[in-house]
């Protein structure tokens, strides 16, 4: 049996993908999906349809259909409930529910958009009651700090062992529902007060800086978590690894 020739030097050959390629760019795929989808589509939709003078209860309903085909797609994909694009999904329902209540003068929608701010806030508060798993920023971060693998997700969820890791997932969630709450009562104060033209500008500008220094203040947070996690995996590698040395002496 003769073996087949090798390729001549010099000659590019086929680069075969290893797993973990596969992994990293089936990961950057989903997490370009979740942006596009959970994210950049909804605000899109909702703001061309606004625009377009579509009716609220249907502009939160076109809204939620792009989170709503992600969930699907993973459902499909990954065989597995996608948690993070059923919060965008009950979001823009519950908005939509919320916008049939009631008055729809526009002072009044803008009162129930900051109302709905407002309940976000304050259900990332109630997740850190102690009859709760786990605060739903951890599920925010899960999906982005996973890296958009299975497997990234995995290791991010295995992280809620140690102690420090949950302090830091709770403290986060409860700068965010705090945030979302001030962001409601700041809106609903200038809506009383102020003209319906000034409200509603602070309403385009207001969600954007809230979410821009919360998402700062979450990344800097990450990464301070970050560092003190690998000091006291330091610190516990170096006292197992003197030990030994110790019980030598005492011997």
């Amino acid at each position: 049996m003769t073996s087949q020739p090798s390729a001549p030097a010099g000659q590019n050959s086929r680069h075969v993908a290893t797993p973990t390629e596969s992994s990293r760019a089936g990961g950057r795929l989903r997490l370009a999906m979740t942006v596009l989808l959970s994210i950049v589509a909804p605000l899109v939709i909702l703001n061309v349809a606004k625009a377009q003078d579509v009716p609220d209860v249907q502009a939160y309903i076109l809204a939620s259909l792009p989170p709503l085909l992600e969930a699907i797609i993973t459902a499909f994909w990954r065989r597995t409930v996608d948690t993070f694009a059923v919060i965008i999904v009950a979001l823009n329902l519950g908005s939509a529910a919320l916008a049939l209540v009631g008055d729809t003068s526009p002072t009044m929608l803008l009162l129930k958009d900051s109302a709905l701010t407002g309940a976000f806030g304050l259900i990332c508060l109630i997740t850190l009651l102690p009859i709760v798993p786990r605060p739903l920023m951890f599920y925010f971060g899960q999906r982005f700090g996973g890296g958009g693998t299975p497997e990234g997700e995995q290791r991010f969820a295995d992280l809620w062992q140690h102690p420090q890791f949950r302090r830091l997932m709770r403290i986060i969630t409860a700068m965010w529902g705090v945030g979302f709450v001030l962001e409601a009562a700041i809106k609903v104060v200038v809506a009383e007060t102020y003209s319906f033209q000034a409200a509603f500008n602070l309403n385009q500008v207001l969600p954007l800086v809230v979410t821009a220094l919360l998402v700062v203040a979450t990344i800097a947070l990450g990464r301070w978590g970050k560092k003190q996690g690998d000091k006291a995996r330091a610190r516990r590698l170096s006292e197992e690894a003197g030990r030994p040395a110790v019980a030598e002496r005492v011997s």
